[in-house]
């Protein structure tokens, strides 16, 4: 088990979900040199317990601060480390980019919502989700083939959120087919960068074997 000392950088992370894939992903693309415990919420070493009211993965000790929140995560990392910067300079075009990540992980109805009701759901609910998840995707095809990255020439913290779900919808039995090839070409265009393969776990590897 990896414990924490102030010149560490630690990032306490499940091995499967998606919140913790994304902060992998964002930590490999920049570059960071880092150390990465995958674990389990109950196995969060007593030393960061003891300075956060919640026992969550992803959790990130950085110069002996602890950080809990994915979206502050995100953005702590792109401040500390700045290249390659993750997110625009301009305040329109950054709240504008924060909204995309609340529309797609945090809102009610949020895919990251739908694919855990995939997940977890009984059969019926997660039926609906897969097929809310599915046409939802093939909705925003104009936006996904517009530019290289989703509403941008350049990589962004949206990015590195759709990616880490789209990598999963073989394992939530979705398939886009030929309405949503720009989504699965966007996707790929993701998967193949060295960051992305970087960032999966053993199990995460699995799901598109």
């Amino acid at each position: 088990m990896l414990k924490p000392n102030p010149s560490s950088t630690i990032l306490y992370s499940s091995a499967s979900e998606m919140e913790s894939h994304i902060v992998r992903f964002i930590m490999a693309e920049k570059n960071i040199e880092r150390e990465i415990a995958n674990l389990k919420t109950e196995e969060i070493p007593e030393e960061i317990l003891d300075l956060t009211p919640y026992p969550t993965l992803p959790t990130l000790f950085d110069r002996g601060i602890v950080l809990y929140d994915l979206s502050v995560i995100m953005e702590y990392l792109d401040e500390r480390f700045p290249f390659p910067p993750l997110l625009p300079v301009d305040p329109i075009e950054k709240s504008e980019k924060r909204l995309l990540i609340f529309r797609f992980t945090r809102a009610a109805s949020s895919w990251f919502e739908l694919a855990n009701t995939i997940e977890t759901g009984a059969k019926k609910d997660a039926d609906n989700a897969r097929k809310t998840l599915k046409s939802s995707l093939i909705e925003l095809v104009p936006l996904f083939a517009h530019q290289p990255f989703f509403k941008s020439d350049d990589m962004t913290i949206v990015d590195t959120c759709l990616a880490v779900l789209l990598w999963r919808l073989k394992k939530f039995d979705i398939d886009l087919g030929k309405p949503g090839k720009a989504v699965t070409d966007y996707a790929k265009r993701l998967f193949v960068r060295e960051s992305f393969k970087e960032s999966l776990t053993d199990c995460e590897k699995e799901y598109n074997a």
